[in-house]
This record gives structure tokens, C-alpha cells and sequence, in this order.
């Protein structure tokens, strides 16, 4: 199997690479120390090679030779094109380069293109597998592996839960490799040797002679599984219900005999470095790329007669006469299928028991020992079959001409996926006005002009009938969310009723009919309700079940198994497993609920020049000097609590006709022209005055505050915190910027209201953004709280639904030095100056951890415009959200400002759906002369008369023109 390697602008985590010729020369991308997501391109990289060594290379050093970690269900782009289309992997085939080893452990040659249904691995399960008892599904989250030992003297030992921390591979020099397989740390013929200062072979079960010190270096004869611990995660009764799973979910503790391995799609890839044997005929089951199952124990036969062997020959197994001979590999007794006291030592894990097997008598040995050594994975070859987003489905695409593409906008759409239609309209008490959603399913997705072509269903379908498409319509992926329903590769699980199994379910739980027939009843285990999905057809459902067999099924049948990492799910347990000796702190978890990944800075630094996020402290500073200004005019204006005689936004601030036709989610070029007819009004607006005090303190607390039934509340401060928070407002009174409102209260110190402006040349430019804050008992020791009014809509990275407001400076977001909060230093102005500088930016995207590093990049590019689009529409939808339901205490606020501003955001609208120029400081010349997206056009005029209506409800000046062009069909 020739691989010819293929130039790649990434290089990614887990793919073959080549840095020379020959099989010697090449390898696997594997973690490293200084790598923080795995979902982003690195620039030095750490491979894997065949002979479990580990090199150092950089980018150009290095060419991409496959990409075997593709599965059914990812999405990828084109290596050539990354700004252009992505797709989703819908089918992948895969074959293996095999070097062969004789009894020295010497590589004899090579097997090329070996089918990986052909082959088996060391262990029956690894870390992360998927696995089925009876009517359960379960996932692998930690081994017990039990290896003998083969010293050079013919002494043979058993290590029990072997792990690689304590028992390390020896190549030929005698240096120890701490690198292992991916699938299994140990294998038949590998040279092992204890870790310094180790007591291992002392406390392990000598088959063959006695513990010597001299003894520290020997080779592995046999590797076998002794337990595992599962996760379950779904049964064919209870779906994927959480707390049904855990009240009745077999115990966490299985022997690998009575578990059925299930090949997911994500976890079943071959890799450099993996030992392998061929399976032998007799195999009662195979594990194809398919996803067929394999019966997870050993082969041999178990005679049900073992139960009437004489129980007091166990006294004597554990004495071995001294003039037995050395054993030959594979006359050493077998691991019992069960063990009594089984100890998961390398995680501290809690003790287990297993039901006891009385072990067998050891056979005579002889001298001469004879290892069957497995063949070593050196090098794939893998084709993928992708369904892209304009509906074209494209067999055998070569991996290494793909990139996997997981950093994605929410607009993004993929044909066959169920959508939903967004509501556009806001009822008077400010939520949705009840309409019904259309269902439909995505045929294709225009991704230059963000639009999707949709098959619409008509309306009132029951569950089971047959969906007629109503009709086919092209909407803007603006307007769409999607309605998750199973997808390519996802794992599903079909609901059945508990009476209605056959005899699988009992068999799970009761361990005395398992006992005798283990072997039988495993492989008559029902595995027709656990699969995944491979088709799609005409909003049905295709899914290969684990027996093999393949049926359609209608959404509604199934349920989709959520694919965690195992890892995590390790985390979960520590809640309901009983954990004897584990460390509480270790089992801990965040439960911030930020989904963002550490040791990143939270948000990008508004200056475009900027590429990465500088130290937060300085940026505040920097911006509050940038804006001197206005905040010069603001200390002049607040003196006695005066109002200032200018309208909300500077002069500076207010956008010209220019700037409000370029508002079209993107950051804009001041000097862009488009259209000269609004000067005069902002002229004219700049010239009256606003009477809405920037701050001002309130008898009585607002009954919509979000902390006001906190039970931290006001009265049980002492005198040093009301003097900080006295301190407090006394700098909101003489700095705040002129587009940053606040109220306190004097019922409630601790709490305060604050609404923002958006800033010009941003998505969010003249809309209101309101923010609930409470100061803590502990304050300024830690920082305040703070909830944003979402109105259910995320328009930012930084802000979401839920109203968690990420950000460094409170303590929500990791950091270091001065970008975290400051007892100090920090105040409550440089909390709302960095939300509004900062946060609700010109350049948004790039606020999401880590995606600082693709700005100037092809990916970063094609995922900006899209994102800033969307959060311009989302902006617009909390304007109408906020006129319908404004926080109390600035109702007249609201209305006067949109009085006023209402009339430039329909001028802005109108800009964009004539075509206005984005401007984008990081792009190119070409980029930089992109216009707005057809589905932001058409997202625009969807939404512009309920703005139009809204605007006119409150006398906002200068809507008269609108209101012929964008006045409702329907009365409001």
C-alpha cells in the first residue's frame, strides 16, 4: 500500500505524518504538554513513531500522509479550501500496513492493505469503548489489565492491573520508553522494566519460582483483562434519561466475559504503534469499520463441570514445587475468569469483588518458552466518502486532502439535518407571540451567501406518519435554528417497552444464569436496538444496529446517545460510585458552566492591530485614555447630577450615514460611502439634548432585579464595605462614559442596574444592553456579580442566554496578573468600560477562547463575517425585546432613546440590503470588498417591519418613510 503524502496548511492532532522516506520515517501527531486545543492547527509537533519512540518536528519538516481519525458524522473542509464549503463525513474505508515480527521481537517484513475486520486487538476493551449488557448501554472509563512476566532465568510472575506508570517498556539499547500504544499499554514479547525504587515484582503472584531482587527486567507472555468499570449511559427502556439510567443501571463494576464490545464510529480507528493479532476462524464474532460487534472475552471454551471440581484443591495452587521446570507461554495457566479482591491500583480506585471461580491446577512446565508476538500498526491508508453542503456527495475523497473543521457558527447547515424557523416577532409583553414553527429539513446551503434551500412539513403530522414535504423555500440560515435529530455516525438507541424484551435483560443482572453458559448467553444477547445512523433518507432515519441488521426508523423511534469523552465521565461517577480512598478534591469539577477551555484571555483587544489579547488591566487603561474625551465631558455634565446638554452618543460617536449603511455585523470603514442622506438627521439629533441622568441613586430596588432576592443582601455589611461602595459610586458619578447608564439603590447597596449603548462601528451599535450587578459581602476582596438581560438570545461569546457574563475580571473566565479582579486595583467602572469596550466589540468572533490565533487566517475569515452578521440580526431582535419588556426604572429611557435612534437603524438596514461594503482590519484587499450576505438581506427584510412598527408605536422621528416600504402585512 503505497500513501503518497499531501501538503497541508494544518497539521492536526492524531494524523500519519512523514519526515522522511520509509516506514521508520513516519508517524502519529500525538498531545503535547504545550498544546491547550486540540481542535486548532499547532506549529511544532510530537510523533509517534512505529518502534513506540517519540521525535520532535517542525511544520516544515513534516508531510501529512492520512488522516485515519476521520469518522461518519465529523465535519471537513477541503485542504485546498478552507474559506470555501465544509461537509460531513458520511462513510470512511481504511487499510493497514502490518510490520511482522519474529520471536526476537525483530521486524521480518511487511503485510500491506490489511482490512481492519481482519484483525483483533491485544485487549478485548480499551479505555472509551462502548459496551452492552443485556439492555444496557455502557461506556469503558477504566481497565484492569493482568501481564505475565517471563524472566530470563525461566521465573514467571503476574502482575495484576499492570499500569504504565510502574511497569515502563525496554527497546534493545536498555532504555526505557515511556511512550505507549494507543489501544493497550502492553502486549505479548515487550520488554518491560520496573520503575526505580519499585516493589512490584516482590508483591506480584510468582507462577514460576520466587521473587529475586536481581530480577528487574523481563518479557511479557500473556496479557489478559481482569475488570472494568463502566459507565452506562443508556438502556432500550429508559433512553438516555439520566436519573432512570443510575436508579437501575447493572453495577459499574463488570468482567470483560460478560460485556459485548459495540464499535462506535469515533473510536475504532487503528493507529502507528498499535499491536494487533488476525483473528482466528473460530471468532464467534468480527468488528468491521462498520461497526459490527465483537463478543469482548477470549475464544477458549469453558467447561460448565468446573463447578464440581474438589474447592479444597485451591489450597494448593498457590505452592509450586521446586523442581518444576521453566514455562513454555503457553502452558501457563489462564487469569480465572473471575477474581476474588481485584484492586484497580493505578487511580486509587475503590475495591471491587467479583463473584469467585475457583482457579485451575497449574500444568507441568517446561523450559523453553515460545511468545507469539503481535504484528505492529505501521503506517494507514483512508478514503472518505463526504456529503457537502450544497448536496453534493462526493466517494473516496483521499483523508489527507481534507481538515477536520470543528470550529463553526451556529448558521452552519448540512443537508438532511431538521430545522426549525426562527420567530421574528416579539408579542407586546415582549415574548414570542405563540406562532407555530415550521418544521423542515435542509436540502443545501449556499455558504457565500448564507442561505439555505429548506424542504418545508406541513403542519400537524402525528409521530409515525409519513412527513409531506408543503412546500421548498429558500430562507436565510439567519432565520433558522436547528432541531437536533439524529445525524450521520451518531450512536442511537431504539426505545422498547420493558415487557416486550426477551431474555437479554435478565441475563445482565442475574449473575447465577451467567454463570454456567456465560459464553452462549453473551452471544445471544439482543443487540438489534443499539446502532448508529448511515443514511438519511427523506427525513427518515437509516441506522446499522449492532447484529448487523439495518432498518429505517422515524426520528421519533430513536434516541441519540451523547458521545462524552471518557474522562469526563470518570468525573461524573464520583457521585454515584462508592470511591474508598480517592481524594475528594481530585473528583471535583467546575461548574461554572462557561464551555470554554482554559489558559486562553477571554476577549479580544479592541485595537485591530491587536492579534492576541493583552494583559486586561492595561487594555481598560488604554481605552479609558483613547475615549479621555468623552469621559472628560462626562466628569463636566455629571456635576450635581446635571444632565448633559448633548444627545447620548459624542459627536465622534454618533455614526454618519456612511457608518450606519456599513453596520451590517461587521466591523466598517469610516470613510465607506454609500449613501449621503442621513447627515443632516444625525446633525440634527447631535443638537438635542437627552435628561436621563448617566447616574443616579433610587429609593426602592426594582422588583425585576435579578439578585434581589438574594440572601446576601444590603443590611449585613459592616462600615468598611459601605465606605468601598460609597467609593464606588462616587467614580460612576464623575467617569462614566456618555453611553454607559446606572442606578443604585439606597434599600439595596449592594445591587445596581446598568444599561450600555453599543458602541458605533460594531453589530451593536445604538442598541440598549442591560446588566444586573451585586456586590458581595466580601467586596472589593471579590468581584461583583453580574447577569446580562439575554432575552434568551447569545450575541456574543462572551454573553449567554443564560445571562453569565464571561469575563476575566470577574472571575468567570481564567486569566492572570492584572486581567483578573483586583481588591486594589479594579472597580466597578473598569467592569462596565471593559463589557462595553471589549466585549460588545467590532470584531466579536475572535472573542471565543482560542480563536484569537485564527485571526489573519483563511478559517478565521470565513467564520467572522457570518458570526458579526448574526449578532448584528440578534442585536436587532433585543431591540424589539427591550421595547416590549425594558427593565424597570428605564422605560422612558428605552423610549426616548429609540425616539431618537430608531429612525438610523432602519437607515442602517436599508444600507445593508442595497449592499453595503464590510470593512474588516485584519482581512485582505479582496476580503475587505466583500459585501453583505444575500441571507443577511433577506434575514434584514424579515425583520424591518416589526422594527418599523415598533418604532412608529413609540413616535420615533423620521419613520414616515419606512412605513410604506416595511409596514406589517398584519395588524401588530
Amino acid at each position: 500500500m503505497d500513501v503518497v503524502a499531501v501538503a497541508s496548511p494544518s497539521i492536526y492532532l492524531q494524523d500519519l505524518v512523514s519526515f522522511g522516506r520509509g516506514i521508520l520515517r513516519q508517524g502519529t501527531v500525538i498531545q503535547d504538554a504545550t498544546v491547550e486545543n486540540s481542535s486548532l492547527p499547532v506549529d511544532t509537533f510530537r510523533i509517534l513513531l512505529i518502534d513506540n519512540s517519540v521525535v520532535y518536528k517542525n511544520a516544515g519538516d513534516i508531510r501529512v500522509l492520512d488522516r485515519n481519525h476521520l469518522h461518519p458524522g465529523q465535519v471537513v473542509g477541503s485542504a485546498s479550501d478552507i474559506a470555501g464549503q465544509i461537509g460531513v463525513v458520511t462513510g470512511v474505508t481504511a487499510l493497514l500496513d502490518l510490520a511482522e515480527r519474529d520471536n526476537r521481537g525483530m521486524a521480518t517484513g511487511l503485510i500491506k492493505g490489511v482490512c481492519p475486520s481482519s484483525l483483533r486487538r491485544v485487549s478485548s476493551l480499551s479505555l472509551g469503548d462502548f459496551v452492552v449488557s443485556g439492555p444496557w448501554l455502557g461506556r469503558v472509563v477504566e481497565v484492569s489489565v493482568d501481564v505475565d512476566v517471563l524472566f530470563d532465568d525461566g521465573a514467571v510472575c503476574r502482575v495484576t492491573n499492570a499500569d504504565s506508570k510502574i511497569l515502563r517498556e525496554v527497546d534493545a539499547t536498555g532504555s526505557i520508553k515511556h511512550e505507549q500504544q494507543i489501544n493497550c499499554d502492553f502486549y505479548p514479547g515487550q520488554s518491560v522494566q520496573k520503575e526505580n525504587s519499585c516493589s512490584l515484582f516482590k508483591a506480584a503472584r510468582w507462577l514460576n519460582g520466587y521473587w529475586n531482587p536481581d530480577r528487574d527486567r523481563g518479557t511479557i507472555i500473556k496479557v489478559e483483562m481482569s475488570g472494568v468499570l463502566v459507565y452506562w449511559i443508556a438502556s432500550m427502556h429508559c433512553g438516555t434519561d439520566r436519573e432512570l439510567v443510575e436508579a437501575s443501571a447493572p453495577p459499574a463494576y463488570q468482567h470483560p466475559d460478560e460485556l459485548t464490545f459495540f464499535c462506535a464510529a469515533s473510536s475504532c480507528s487503528w493507529w502507528v504503534a498499535d499491536q494487533c493479532f488476525f483473528r482466528e476462524p473460530r471468532s464467534a464474532k468480527t468488528n468491521d469499520d462498520n461497526g459490527n460487534v465483537v463478543i469482548a472475552h477470549d475464544q477458549e471454551e469453558e467447561e460448565e463441570e468446573e463447578e464440581n471440581d474438589d474447592p479444597c484443591s485451591e489450597n494448593n495452587e498457590d505452592v509450586i514445587d521446586s523442581d518444576q521446570d521453566a514455562p513454555i507461554a503457553h502452558d501457563v495457566p489462564p487469569t480465572p475468569t473471575k477474581q476474588n479482591g481485584v484492586i484497580f491500583y493505578g487511580k486509587q480506585l475503590r475495591k471491587v469483588f467479583f463473584e469467585g471461580h475457583r482457579r485451575e491446577r497449574r500444568p507441568q512446565v517446561r523450559k523453553h518458552v515460545e511468545v507469539e508476538f503481535p504484528m505492529t500498526v505501521a503506517s494507514t491508508n483512508t478514503s472518505v466518502d463526504v456529503l457537502w453542503q450544497d448536496g453534493t456527495l462526493q466517494h473516496g475523497i483521499p483523508s489527507a486532502s481534507l481538515v477536520p473543521f470543528d470550529v463553526m457558527n451556529e448558521q452552519e447547515f448540512f443537508p438532511g439535518e431538521h430545522v426549525v424557523e426562527n420567530d421574528t416577532t416579539v408579542g407586546t409583553n415582549g415574548d414570542n407571540d405563540g406562532t407555530t414553527k415550521r418544521v423542515g429539513i435542509v436540502r443545501s446551503l449556499d455558504c457565500k451567501d448564507q442561505t439555505v434551500c429548506v424542504s418545508w412539513f406541513k403542519a400537524g403530522i402525528c409521530p409515525g406518519e409519513a412527513r409531506e414535504v408543503e412546500c421548498i423555500e429558500t430562507i436565510s440560515a439567519y432565520d433558522l435554528k436547528l432541531n437536533y435529530s439524529p445525524y450521520y455516525g451518531d450512536i442511537v438507541v431504539r426505545l422498547v417497552h420493558s415487557e416486550s424484551t426477551n431474555n437479554g435483560a435478565s441475563v445482565a443482572l442475574d449473575g447465577k444464569k451467567k454463570k454456567k453458559k456465560k459464553k452462549k448467553i453473551a452471544a445471544d444477547v439482543d443487540l438489534s436496538w443499539v446502532g448508529h445512523v448511515v443514511n438519511l433518507p427523506d427525513g427518515h432515519v437509516q441506522v446499522k444496529w449492532a447484529d448487523g441488521s439495518m432498518s429505517t426508523v422515524s426520528p421519533h423511534e430513536i434516541v441519540v446517545v451523547k458521545e462524552e469523552h471518557y474522562m469526563e465521565l470518570t468525573t461524573e461517577m464520583g457521585d454515584w460510585v462508592e470511591a474508598d480512598g480517592i481524594d475528594e478534591e481530585a473528583t471535583s469539577t467546575d461548574n461554572n458552566d462557561l464551555h470554554n477551555p482554559a489558559n486562553y484571555s477571554d476577549v479580544e483587544n479592541e485595537d485591530p492591530a491587536a492579534t492576541t489579547t493583552s494583559i486586561l488591566g492595561f487594555v481598560v487603561r488604554s481605552l479609558l485614555q483613547l475615549t479621555g474625551d468623552m469621559v472628560a465631558r462626562g466628569k463636566g455634565y455629571l456635576i450635581n447630577r446635571q444632565p448633559p446638554p448633548s444627545s447620548l452618543l459624542p459627536s465622534s460617536e454618533v455614526p454618519a450615514p456612511t457608518n450606519d449603511d456599513n453596520n451590517c455585523g461587521a466591523p466598517f470603514q469610516k470613510n465607506d460611502i454609500i449613501g449621503g442622506e442621513a447627515t443632516e438627521n444625525v446633525a440634527a439629533a447631535c443638537d438635542e439634548s437627552f435628561s436621563f441622568p448617566r447616574f443616579d441613586v433610587l429609593q426602592i430596588t426594582p422588583e425585576d432585579h435579578h439578585y434581589l432576592d438574594d440572601a446576601d443582601q444590603g443590611g449585613s455589611h459592616g462600615k468598611n464595605w459601605a465606605k468601598a461602595v460609597q467609593k464606588e459610586w462616587k467614580i460612576l458619578e464623575n467617569d462614566l462614559p456618555e453611553t454607559i447608564y446606572t442606578r443604585v439603590f439606597e434599600d439595596r447597596m449592594d445591587l445596581l442596574r446598568v444599561v450600555m449603548v453599543g458602541a458605533s462601528g460594531t453589530p451593536y451599535h445604538h442598541g440598549l444592553f442591560f446588566f444586573d450587578l451585586q456586590l458581595p459581602s466580601s467586596y472589593p476582596a471579590e468581584p461583583p456579580q453580574v447577569y446580562y438581560h439575554s432575552y434568551g438570545l447569545r450575541l456574543n461569546p462572551n454573553l449567554y442566554e443564560s445571562g453569565t457574563v464571561c469575563l476575566s475580571l470577574l472571575n468567570t473566565f481564567d486569566g492572570e496578573g492584572t486581567e483578573l479582579w483586583s481588591s486594589v486595583t479594579s472597580s466597578l467602572l473598569q467592569v462596565v468600560v471593559s463589557i462595553q469596550g471589549l466585549v460588545l466589540n467590532d470584531q466579536p468572533y475572535y472573542n471565543e477562547a482560542g480563536y484569537e490565533t485564527l485571526v489573519g487566517k483563511p478559517e478565521g475569515h470565513r467564520n467572522a463575517l457570518p458570526y458579526s452578521e448574526n449578532a448584528y440580526i440578534l442585536s436587532l431582535r433585543t431591540i424589539l425585546h427591550v421595547l416590549r419588556r425594558p427593565p424597570q426604572g428605564f422605560e422612558e429611557f428605552v423610549k426616548d432613546h429609540f425616539r431618537r435612534h430608531g429612525r438610523f437603524v432602519l437607515m442602517t438596514c436599508n444600507a445593508c440590503l442595497r449592499g453595503c461594503i464590510v470593512g474588516d482590519a485584519h482581512a485582505t484587499e479582496a476580503i475587505r470588498e466583500q459585501q453583505c450576505s444575500a441571507g443577511l438581506k433577506l434575514a434584514l427584510a424579515n425583520m424591518l417591519p416589526s422594527l418599523v412598527s415598533a418604532f412608529t408605536e413609540i413616535g420615533a422621528e423620521g419613520c414616515e418613510e419606512f412605513q410604506k416600504s416595511y409596514a406589517l402585512s398584519t395588524a401588530h
